[in-house]
């Protein structure tokens, strides 16, 4: 067998002339457990170990769930089974999966020479999942028309039908051959012959033809390690992919009362408008706030209290901090503010001068009062609290432990 990156040549295996049947008998030849639960080996197997960024086929021996296939150091292919299994079974492979997982191997065939002929970029490597594949490329970056150009070149290969071919190979006999990429091991390879298109050596599990990929799709593409990654769907993947992305755009264009071209012009302008009603927000929550402070601070400076202390049953955090500062901008010392709901915070804040006590040094008052979690810097400290109560008390010891250290 030879499997890509196995090292060794231990015969063909059985899905490689014939990656379409997913029904078979077979006897069991050995059993072993490991943390992961028991596993079985049979006297042959159409199913395909997890190797070479291909996802492992799943399925079923006599009724059992396979739930993983890996190949040990000898080449052999072991399934996990989720039961006890008979000496001899019925093996039915997941075929929706082995289909799937064939059009989109394929496909990142296609798509890696693509990328090739068309911008001259090469597939550093791939990985195919069970949603969708990526390649990452040594390619700085894309744009749209790039992807289009690449696209197009790597689907009309798929309307072509092309054929599509397993080969076992000779070693010394590749020189000869125009292979996208070097095999990973010494000796005999097996080679997937994409025709007059790409030359590979894969131990994965392919189409027949280019038709049955079924289309190409990239879906996004982002900087990674100085190169690009892609994502990429074939086949059922794409259309399901395409499924979902029209169904959001129109049901967003309806939502709108707009065409769906018009949908990211629409959605930027409610961005911008939000953006700017933030703003303004916030600008008028500082303006009430600085408006409460000064009754407030009026207030604490008749009471002689050493620490300003007030627990509301309702107020947004960030408008609490916005209070605390402005009292401290009043010339308020110490303040100690907490709100129940929506959302029960603290905070505890004092005005800003070089020298002035560091406040971190109550973050161990905070955290256990109010449920574990709290920060902030020399002259602000602030956190969540663990529900309306923890708020309060955390406020309360806050304000005790500051009062102690006057």
């Amino acid at each position: 067998m030879f499997q890509e990156g196995a090292g060794a040549w231990k015969g063909v295996r059985p899905y490689y002339e014939d990656p379409y049947t997913t029904r078979f008998e077979a006897s069991v030849t050995g059993r072993r457990d490991d943390e992961r639960g028991s596993w079985v080996k049979l006297d042959r197997s159409f199913f395909y170990p997890e190797s070479g960024g291909q996802e492992s086929d799943r399925g079923l021996l006599s009724g059992v769930a396979v739930l993983d296939v890996q190949e040990d150091a000898e080449g052999a292919v072991w399934h996990l089974v989720a039961g006890p299994v008979p000496d001899r079974v019925e093996a039915e492979i997941d075929a929706e999966r082995r289909h799937s997982n064939r059009r989109q191997h394929t496909g990142q065939h296609i798509l890696s020479q693509a990328f090739i002929r068309v911008l001259d970029a090469e597939t550093l490597s791939s990985r195919l999942g069970d949603d969708i594949g990526t390649i990452d490329l040594d390619r700085a970056a894309l744009t749209w028309e790039d992807v289009e150009r690449v696209e197009l070149a790597a689907n009309q290969v798929v309307w072509e039908n092309r054929a599509v071919e397993s080969q076992i190979t000779d070693g010394s006999e590749l020189e000869r051959l125009p292979l996208r990429k070097p095999p990973k091991v010494v000796g005999p390879v097996r080679l997937v012959v994409v025709d007059d298109w790409d030359v590979s050596p894969c131990g994965g599990t392919h189409c027949g033809r280019t038709g049955e990929v079924g289309s190409i799709k990239v879906r996004r593409w982002e900087k990674h390690r100085g190169g690009v990654r892609v994502e990429f769907v074939c086949g059922d993947r794409a259309l399901r992919d395409h499924a979902r992305r029209v169904r959001a755009l129109v049901e967003a264009a309806g939502r709108r009362g707009t065409g769906d071209a018009e949908v990211i012009d629409v959605l930027e302008r409610a961005a911008a408008e939000r953006d700017d009603l933030r703003k303004d927000l916030k600008r008028a929550g500082e303006e009430l706030a600085r408006a409460e402070s000064a009754s407030l601070a009026a207030a604490h400076a008749a009471s002689g209290e050493a620490v300003l202390l007030r627990v509301y049953d309702s107020r947004p955090s960030d408008e609490l901090r916005a209070l605390a500062r402005a009292l401290t901008t009043a010339g308020v010392a110490r303040v100690v503010l907490a709100t129940r709901g929506p959302a029960p915070f603290v905070v505890a804040s004092r005005p800003r001068a070089e020298g002035g006590e560091d406040l971190r040094r109550l973050l161990p008052v905070l955290k256990e009062a109010c449920g574990g979690r709290g920060g902030g810097g020399p002259d602000e400290i602030q956190g969540p609290a663990a529900g309306p109560d923890a708020a309060a008390r955390g406020a309360e010891a806050l304000a005790a432990a500051w009062r102690g250290a006057a």
